[in-house]
């Protein structure tokens, strides 16, 4: 299970994602604007990410769950629930202090019916956007992370102008 997929049910609120296989940038920009639409009319209260399908994570994948922490706590002042029973993933997450900013689970989720993300090709200009975008979030978690993520921050600003 190496390409990464990502999977939804959404009903009364409530927000389910699984994350399977390689959560790699190259899944940013479909997941980005899955979240913009999801979280637009301000209605969303709670969201669990299922992760004990994931086999590796980066950093834009971790922005973007932090990002998630962030439109959440915008509507309801709630944390996301993260389960993970991998322990490897689980010290990722807190070596960028997303368990500060998240409830991380070991267990497994309840299982729900889930559809396949929305199919969306982002050009090159919008990836790079997506992932700026990702790893200012990661920056603002913790001063540990504006030090490791700074000169990406940085390189990816360089680049777009």
């Amino acid at each position: 299970m190496a390409e990464g997929q990502v999977y939804f049910a959404k009903s009364d609120g409530v927000l389910v994602l699984q994350f399977e296989g390689e959560i790699r940038y190259t899944l940013a920009p479909p997941l980005d604007r899955f979240l913009d639409i999801q979280f637009a009319d301000g209605t969303l209260q709670s969201v669990c990410v299922d992760l004990n399908r994931v086999t590796a994570i980066d950093s834009t994948g971790i922005g973007l769950l932090a990002k998630t922490a962030k439109l959440l706590k915008h509507n309801s002042e709630e944390k996301p629930v993260l389960f993970s029973s991998n322990d490897e993933i689980n010290e990722l997450l807190g070596a960028v202090c997303l368990d500060s900013y998240c409830i991380i689970v070991q267990g497994i989720a309840e299982p729900v019916s889930l559809e396949s993300l929305p199919e969306y090709v982002a050009d090159e200009s919008e990836m790079a956007d997506t992932i700026l975008e990702a790893h200012r979030i990661l920056c603002e978690l913790s001063e540990d992370n504006r030090v490791q993520f700074q000169n990406v921050v940085d390189a990816l600003e360089r680049e777009r102008h």
